[in-house]
């Protein structure tokens, strides 16, 4: 939902507004970049337990899962993209924010599309959906994730959780670096850079346990949310190393989620098994709404039709796509050898 409100609020260039938005709890409701550096974090730790839950690791059956839970619906949310800017777009706005124009006003070509369904390359993932980009990523380091699985389990069980963030760090960092030489989108460096995300999640994953008190919490918190705060200190191309505050700030938020209560409530347990799906959707809806009500300028009353409608649509798309190529992946791990 973070990163649904998020893409939201850069429809609007920035203004007299904007700096509220950005400096003041409020962005709490609208930190997307940082709620995906979550979803690296929370991956890292979802794959080390399916990787390690005892029986014989079989790698193709492995990659083969990967491909299904992530590359299949990505295809079906890709489809319902490219149909939307090809049937409802209606060029660029000057009154929207460059994010915004950078999308579908721009006309179909079919480079782009096949670009996009070969997925793994370096190319403009925010041309049918800003949400596009991470998926690249997600899918080249679930291919080689026993690797760091491996990289981790180099140590002694006593030194892992040490050498564990040690090694993220090096990764974060060093990947920074390399894609800060390189001239292109979803470059290694980047894809480098956020398996150093991952290793945290693999970090707490093997802990099993823990207990953080309240000021590790609030620590956390600031690091995530305002960890990009001192953007000034690493402007383009080093800004990714702002991620290095914010990945320590998610695996804290990570960690006390894991030890609390809260996410046993029904409400939000239904929206994180279709956390995937509103992640797929959401921007498709909301260039297709400016676009289908002809919007000149962006509203503020926009969201009231924007938020209902992102969760139908979640809500259809994890029905008939998800859900069913879940079932899949299921199918494929019970699979005999």
């Amino acid at each position: 939902m973070t990163v649904a409100f998020g893409h939201f609020f850069l429809l609007f260039p920035a203004n007299r507004w904007t700096p509220l938005w950005k400096y003041s709890p409020l962005y709490a409701l609208i930190a997307g970049r940082e709620a995906v550096v979550v979803f690296f974090v929370l991956s890292g730790f979802a794959l080390h337990r399916m990787t390690n839950r005892g029986g014989k690791f079989t790698y193709w059956r492995f990659a083969l899962r990967r491909v299904i839970r992530i590359y299949l619906p990505y295809l079906a949310a890709l489809a319902l993209a490219v149909a939307g800017n090809f049937w409802l777009a209606e060029g660029p706005r000057a009154a929207f924010s460059q994010w915004f124009n950078q999308a579908w006003p721009l006309p179909v070509q079919a480079a782009d599309v096949r670009a996009h369904v070969l997925f793994l390359g370096d190319y403009n993932t925010a041309r049918f959906n800003g949400a596009f980009w991470s998926l690249v990523h997600e899918m080249r380091i679930s291919l080689v994730f026993p690797l760091l699985d491996w990289l981790v389990d180099l140590t002694a069980p006593a030194l892992r959780p040490a050498w564990g963030v040690c090694l993220a760090v090096a990764m974060i960092v060093g990947g920074s670096l390399i894609s800060a030489q390189i001239n292109a989108p979803n470059n290694l460096g980047e894809t480098l850079h956020y398996a150093g995300v991952f290793v945290l999640g693999i970090v707490i994953a093997e802990q099993r346990t823990f207990t953080l008190n309240r000021l590790w919490v609030i620590a956390g918190a600031l690091l995530f949310y305002y960890g990009r705060g001192v953007s000034r200190l690493f402007p383009p191309p080093y800004s990714n190393l702002l991620d290095l505050p914010v990945g320590l700030g998610a695996a804290l938020i990570v960690m006390w989620a894991l030890q609390s209560k809260w996410l046993l409530a029904k409400p939000v347990q239904w929206l994180g098994r279709r956390s995937f799906s509103l992640y797929l959707v959401h921007a498709t809806v909301l260039l297709g709404l400016v676009d289908w009500l002809h919007l000149q300028r962006p509203k503020p009353a926009l969201a009231l039709l924007y938020l209902p409608l992102t969760i139908l649509m979640t809500e259809a798309f994890y029905r008939t796509v998800e859900r069913p190529l879940l079932k899949l992946s299921r199918r494929v791990e019970h699979q005999r050898a």
